[in-house]
Formats: C-alpha cells, sequence, structure tokens
C-alpha cells in the first residue's frame, strides 16, 4: 500500500515538474506570458465540545464551533424528548435558552465563517432522567 502511494505521488511531481517546464512553450513566443490559477475550497464545519454536554444544575464546559461557510452555519442540539414535568434551561454563549421538550434546540446561527469557543451552563434542571446533548453543526 506505502509503495503504491509513494508511486502515485512521484506520478504526480513529475507530470507537475512536466506540466511547469511545458508551460512557458504553450504561453507562445512572447516573453511575457499570464497565467490564471483558480482554487476552490471544501467547505468544512465541525463542533467538538471539551467533555460530553450533560445536562445537571450548575454543569458547565466549552464548545469550539468551526466553520468555513461564507453563509454562516447553525449550531443545533439533539437529545431525548422531555417529558412535560422536565425542564433544563441553558446559557450558550450570550443566549439564554429553555431546552425545547421535542428533543431538538437551536443554539447559535452565525451569519459569517467563524471559528470559536462557547462557554455554556445549565441553570434550573429538572430531570426524572439523565440528559445528555449531541451538538451538530450545519452550514447556511
Amino acid at each position: 500500500m506505502t509503495h503504491r502511494v509513494l508511486r502515485a505521488l512521484a506520478a504526480a511531481t513529475l507530470g507537475l515538474g512536466l506540466f511547469a517546464a511545458a508551460a512557458p512553450a504553450l504561453a507562445g513566443s512572447t516573453a511575457g506570458g499570464t497565467y490564471r490559477l483558480r482554487a476552490t475550497v471544501p467547505v468544512a464545519c465541525w463542533v467538538k465540545p471539551t467533555s460530553p454536554v450533560m445536562a445537571e444544575s450548575g454543569r458547565s464546559g466549552e464548545v469550539v464551533e468551526a466553520c468555513n461557510s461564507p453563509g454562516g452555519f447553525t449550531v443545533s442540539a439533539q437529545y431525548r424528548p422531555l417529558s412535560p414535568t422536565e425542564k433544563a434551561t441553558m446559557f450558550y454563549g450570550d443566549r439564554i435558552l429553555d431546552l425545547d421538550k421535542s428533543g431538538g434546540q437551536v443554539l447559535r446561527r452565525s451569519s459569517i465563517a467563524t471559528i470559536r469557543s462557547v462557554s455554556y451552563r445549565f441553570n434550573e434542571v429538572e430531570l426524572e432522567q439523565p440528559l445528555i446533548l449531541a451538538l451538530t453543526i450545519q452550514p447556511i
């Protein structure tokens, strides 16, 4: 496997070298030439808490959000549905959120690409069973 990868890299390097050597000839006989280079950067987003996000009164932590989508992104939490008697309040960055009983909550929307660390803390948690939040991030 390693030999195949090395051979492929060597072939790619050789091909790029041949292209670079042939490029001036392709530009014509003029002394100057113009090259147009275009690159496309794929959209990449990730969200990573420093520890499991578990709803318990006073529990806090950090989440790193990263997304290079020019339109921004949305960070959401998925969890088990809450019973009518359960509730949990979460401070996420500068927002105060009462977790929706349905089992899903948008935590933050950003209109720009960014990497940042967000603090969270739970307050006023009344649960019959443990509640762990799974965080996801989606480009807009």
